[in-house]
């Protein structure tokens, strides 16, 4: 398989010059950032223990985890690893009440972030603040709070805004991951925090759940829900959980997919006999034929302007990956190596869609450039690879690896190919799907 032009790969690392404002919580003039990093540089991030308070169970080093694991996954920073230096460090700023900027240069970091903290019985709260280490000075300050459960929301929040600060980028930290797993005896939609944690389970059909979607409000879920031998669409809320049919026609209703604008829906249907695509408005009325043939085609999902469709179609004889107008029309293959493409999502960015290829008789993750159809393979090695989803920052993809007899989820920054394991545990994890925005925001 090919290689992608590292012009056209490369997502932008560090604006040269950032315009930043110092810190929030009290007046003062806006000061500059200026770090400059050629492809695949990180920023060198020191994060010390933060002062904390309270009687709450969280500790100052839950919250380093936390915010090291967002900052050194986020793709932009590297953190300092020897904590007993940091913290060595971090002693002599208290003793003094001044802070050594040499000192946190002689370890190699360019950015510091301090920062106090209440774990509190029901309320939790963080003050940080960044500085860049070279000027001697603050980049910005923030205060979070909120309910002590939720203390790890807290430092994903803290953890984007660095990302944004300093990067120009979103962050993906407070962004969740919907998934299936069969881990209570019946296969049931579950969402999860985007590092695997706070997982809770969404929907008790007790029967088999699967395909699930986001709408863009991250509030709902639309999934396929099996009753005996048919399938249904359904809805869920994920805060209530509080379900709802939105369609059940005969025959098939499977893979729906929510528009970027969450006013309107695909599914595969088979309600005419054959198995095609649908584009339906968002509560499951007026199904709309997009494509007509002996083939069948499933696996739809929207480009992110809303005004195109890649689905799966095995109208070559293998299933393969295709595009089309969202309004339907002659569809366009897109994929040409390997005789088994299935399970495609579109890139944030619009440039790429995501695939399960068998390769060598193993399926992988790949991606293919949708106006040059260049083909790049992100996984390699034993266990098969599928159903990936991006992460709202086009950057990232998370998708399901069995192995072993058993189904978990990884994540994978497209630039590293680092594979990070998402989950563990008794039963199996499968059909992720990224949250394009903070749950319930």
């Amino acid at each position: 398989m090919g290689s992608r032009n590292a012009r056209q790969y490369v997502l932008p690392i560090i604006a040269a010059v950032l315009a930043v404002v110092a810190a929030e919580r009290a007046p003062a003039p806006e000061v500059y950032l200026s770090i400059s990093k050629g492809f695949g540089e990180k920023i060198i991030v020191a994060v010390p223990l933060f002062e904390a308070e309270g009687a709450g169970t969280v500790g100052a080093d839950d919250v380093r985890d936390v915010m090291s694991f967002d900052l050194g996954h986020s793709g932009y920073f590297s953190v300092v690893e020897n904590t007993a230096f940091v913290d060595e460090n971090e002693a002599a700023d208290r003793a003094t009440g001044e802070i050594d900027f040499a000192e946190w240069l002689a370890l190699g970091a360019e950015v510091l972030v301090k920062g106090t903290m209440e774990a509190g019985v029901s309320e939790f709260s963080l003050e940080a603040e960044v500085y860049d280490l070279a000027q001697g000075q603050s980049i910005f300050a923030r205060r979070y709070s909120g309910e002590a459960a939720r203390w790890r929301e807290a430092a994903h929040r803290l953890a984007d805004d660095i990302v944004r600060r300093l990067t120009g980028e979103a962050g993906v930290a407070t962004t969740s991951i919907a998934f299936v797993s069969n881990a209570t005896g019946a296969k049931e939609i579950y969402v999860m925090d985007y590092d695997g944690e706070n997982r809770r389970r969404i929907t008790r059909d007790n029967t088999i759940a699967t395909y699930p979607d986001w709408f863009p409000d991250g509030r709902r879920i639309v999934y396929t829900m099996y009753r005996g031998s048919r399938q249904e669409l359904h809805a869920v809320n994920i805060s209530t959980g509080e379900t709802g049919v939105l369609t059940e026609f005969p025959g098939l209703n499977a893979f729906p997919a929510v528009s970027p604008r969450g006013n309107e829906m695909l599914a595969a249907l088979s309600r005419d006999g054959n198995t095609e695509i649908y584009r339906l408005r968002a509560d499951g009325t007026d199904p709309r034929r997009l494509t007509y043939g002996r083939s069948t085609e499933s696996s739809p999902c929207w480009s992110p302007d809303g005004r195109r469709v890649a689905f799966v179609s095995d109208r070559s004889g293998t299933p393969q990956i295709y595009v089309m107008s969202a309004a339907g029309g002659r569809a366009e293959r897109l994929t040409y190596q390997g005789g088994n493409n299935t399970s495609p999502d579109w890139s944030p960015n619009g440039d790429l869609v995501a695939f399960t290829s068998r390769v060598d008789g193993v399926y992988q993750i790949c991606t293919v450039d949708v106006e040059t159809r260049e083909v790049v393979r992100l996984t390699t090695g034993g266990g098969s690879k599928e159903d990936p989803s991006w992460a709202p920052d086009g950057r990232h993809i998370v998708y399901s690896k069995r192995q072993g007899g058993k189904t978990d989820l990884y994540m994978l920054d497209i630039l590293d190919l680092q594979p990070i394991r998402l989950t563990d545990g008794s039963g199996d994890y499968t059909s992720p799907s990224w949250s394009g925005r903070p749950e319930g925001a």
